[in-house]
């Protein structure tokens, strides 16, 4: 079957009512969680979209050259949490706010004013709506924008490839052999594989200021660096930063003062759409793979599923990709 008729055909039989490969187990990482605070704090929330950076990455550099490594692309790809890249996504947007020197100044001269700290967060509890004009707000917006809209475009362009590399692959013995194991395990194997995956911590330190404020090392040709991408594409100029973006900027400022703490992230780290978006895509990607027959379908839906619509859920803030349906 060529691999225009295997998408047609697939898509329209593998309505699956399944959750998707990610649901790993995130009871260790709550418990940590709940012992940190300060700029710590959103340094943790902010590895798992760190992860995945890397995990883009290493399929990038390590294109799949036969069935084992697709399926290790597979397993990595889809072993990302839907709730918590939704919350990552802010954290590391809060990181970025942080890490813009106009903006963490005025957070700074917030904090020397009577009451320090203590009087702006209150101010914040009262009225969030005024983090968006704080001096800065709208550098640190444009940071957010730029980097939403440059993370996407580089996701995009390894789904691009990795689609382009399935139709290439129905010219390959390997990938075309009929795959033993079914589609629905392999998607309980990918299950099993995010349930076990062993994450990285970065053990990021955070180091205060004489006044107490704190600003991230973003470093550059780094996994954690604004510049990962390696894009530089305009922002979309009908894109209106949303409530997802007041939620990093006032995350950003918890960030600068020190003084996150677990009901920030419970109120400004979360975001429906973000998670809508981030459950279809890896949905998706399952129900896509459980009608694959061949490591080529397999490539296709990953390049689709776990690159292209993730790149829409990266972009979306920034219109740079249509939030998931």
């Amino acid at each position: 079957m060529s691999l225009k008729a295997w998408v047609v055909a697939g898509m329209a039989a593998s309505a699956l009512a399944m959750g998707p490969a990610s649901a790993s187990s995130t009871v260790g990482k709550k418990a940590d969680m709940e012992r940190m605070e300060g700029a710590q704090l959103i340094e943790f929330a902010a590895q798992p979209y760190i992860q995945f950076r890397e995990d883009i990455d290493h399929v990038s550099a390590n294109k799949p050259q036969d069935e084992a490594s697709m399926r290790d692309a597979y397993y990595r790809l889809a072993s990302h949490d839907n709730r918590t890249m939704a919350a990552s996504w802010i954290a590391y947007a809060a990181m970025i706010a942080a890490d813009t020197p106009e903006f963490s100044a005025a957070v700074e001269k917030k904090m020397k004013k009577r009451g320090g700290a203590a009087a702006f967060e209150a101010e914040l509890a009262a009225n969030p709506g005024m983090i968006r004009q704080l001096p800065g707000a709208d550098k640190a917006i444009a940071a957010i924008m730029a980097f939403s809209t440059n993370d996407a475009a580089r996701i995009r362009d390894v789904g691009d490839s990795f689609i382009a590399d399935a139709y290439d692959l129905q010219k390959v013995a390997w990938a075309r052999r009929e795959i033993a194991q079914s589609g629905m395990d392999r998607v309980d194997s990918a299950l099993r594989y995010a349930a076990k995956r062993q994450w990285a911590d970065y053990d990021r330190k955070v180091k205060p200021k004489r006044n107490g404020a704190v600003r991230p090392d973003l470093v550059k040709n780094a996994s954690w660096s604004k510049e990962w991408s390696g894009e530089a594409k305009p922002v979309n100029p009908a894109a209106r930063p949303g409530t997802i973006v007041s939620k990093a900027l006032i995350l950003g400022a918890h960030y600068t003062m020190n003084s996150a703490r677990t009901e920030h992230l419970a109120s400004f780290g979360t975001s429906k759409k973000s998670e809508r978006c981030f459950t279809n895509a890896q949905m998706n990607l399952d129900q896509c793979i459980a009608a694959t027959r061949t490591p080529y379908e397999e490539a296709f839906c990953l390049g689709q599923h776990a690159l292209n619509d993730m790149s829409s859920c990266v972009g979306w803030p920034a219109g740079a990709g249509a939030a998931g349906s």
